[in-house]
């Protein structure tokens, strides 16, 4: 059967307004906003990360239940670009911009809800979650300073499921020892504890789920390039775990443990999965990454540093503006292969090469 064009599937549409929003995010302080650093929490966190989980469980939900979404992908992608217009526009209409995105989550969870995949609900149920969070900053019952740890547990949680299955698949295609699927509850019990306690007993439990998730992503090191990306991202959480027990002592700004999250982790995560849509597919090795996908990765990274570099050095604003450009570069980057392949058809898995053949077929 023929494939339609990438742009009407989830993956296409949503990925590339995430990458739109992330090219434009440093340079929103140049608007003359009422409040610039909520805009750029909500734009940043709820509109990249949010459009970017959007497109992925929209994508992986069709796997899990085998059912289609209820509305059109660029139906959806319209209320969602439509929310984050709209709370730059009227920052203080919580229903105004939660109601679109209110109809994205439900369109997300309801068919796992209708399949009974209740081992993918708790995923499923992440955008809904965004969504109360994002009404919850807006009226002041959370402050930003609560999201990061947030943050982590999400990237931790979904990032370490997508690298684990994509390694069992590659250990499937290689003929390797197969390895059960581990359980992504101990880093999430130990950022539990973090979160609950912010004396000694929290703090450990911060550095050991980040050695627990640098071990996790070691299998990476020697992997195939796509999954090799997908670990080096995944390993960036490490850091920004570490980051927040270098700030709960002392030796680190709170505005650098915030973007060695935000930036760092979330950034290249969203970037090593998203561009596996418009990577090259080649038989034995599954998905090859084009060197322009590499270079937005390492960009992401460098920006991560000049932008921490910036809470800790001077010049400030030389540092903050290069880490801008270097952060608009990346997703141009990445933008210059995706959109390229939004008009092709859309490869079959989209996130995936396709799964190896037993060896009894």
């Amino acid at each position: 059967m023929k494939r339609r064009p990438l742009i009407f599937h989830p993956a296409g549409i949503f990925f590339a307004l995430a990458a739109v929003v992330a090219a434009v995010l440093p340079w929103l302080w140049l608007l003359p906003l009422t409040d610039p650093g909520q805009a750029h929490v909500r734009l940043g966190i709820f509109g990249f990360g949010g459009m970017a989980v959007s497109g992925y469980l929209l994508t992986a939900q069709r796997a899990w239940t085998r059912l289609e979404i209820p509305l059109p992908a660029l139906g959806l992608a319209a209320l969602a670009l439509g929310a984050r217009m709209l709370a730059l526009a009227e920052p203080q209409s919580i229903w105004m911009v939660c109601l679109p995105l209110l109809i994205v989550a439900l369109v997300i969870v309801l068919p796992v809800l209708r399949a009974r995949r209740w081992d993918k609900l708790p995923l499923a149920l992440v955008p809904l979650g965004l969504v109360m969070a994002e009404a919850a900053l807006v009226r002041q019952q959370i402050q930003a300073s609560a999201l990061p740890l947030a943050i982590s547990a999400l990237i931790l949680a979904v990032g370490g499921r997508m690298t684990a299955a994509f390694m069992i698949e590659e250990h499937r295609r290689r003929g390797l020892p197969q390895r059960s699927a581990a359980s992504v509850w101990p880093g999430l019990v130990m950022v539990g504890v973090g979160a609950v306690s912010s004396g000694a007993i929290g703090t450990s439990a911060l550095t050991v789920a980040a050695l627990w998730v640098l071990h996790r992503a070691w299998g990476g090191l020697g992997a195939w390039p796509a999954n090799r990306m997908l670990c080096t991202a995944y390993a960036a959480l490490a850091a920004g775990l570490l980051g927040i027990v270098a700030a709960r002592v002392g030796v680190l700004p709170p505005l650098a443990q915030t973007h060695l999250l935000t930036m760092g982790a979330m950034g290249s995560m969203v970037a090593a999965v998203a561009s596996r849509v418009s990577m090259r597919r080649i038989e034995v090795i599954g998905l090859m990454p084009l060197t322009r996908h590499w270079i937005a990765l390492w960009l992401i990274l460098a920006a991560t540093g000049a932008r921490c570099l910036a809470e800790m050095a001077t010049p400030y604003d030389a540092l903050v503006t290069t880490a801008g450009i270097a952060w608009s570069v990346a997703w141009l980057l990445f933008l210059s292969a995706h959109l390229t392949a939004l008009r092709h058809p859309a490869p079959f898995p989209l996130l995936s090469a396709e799964r190896a053949r037993s060896k009894q077929a």
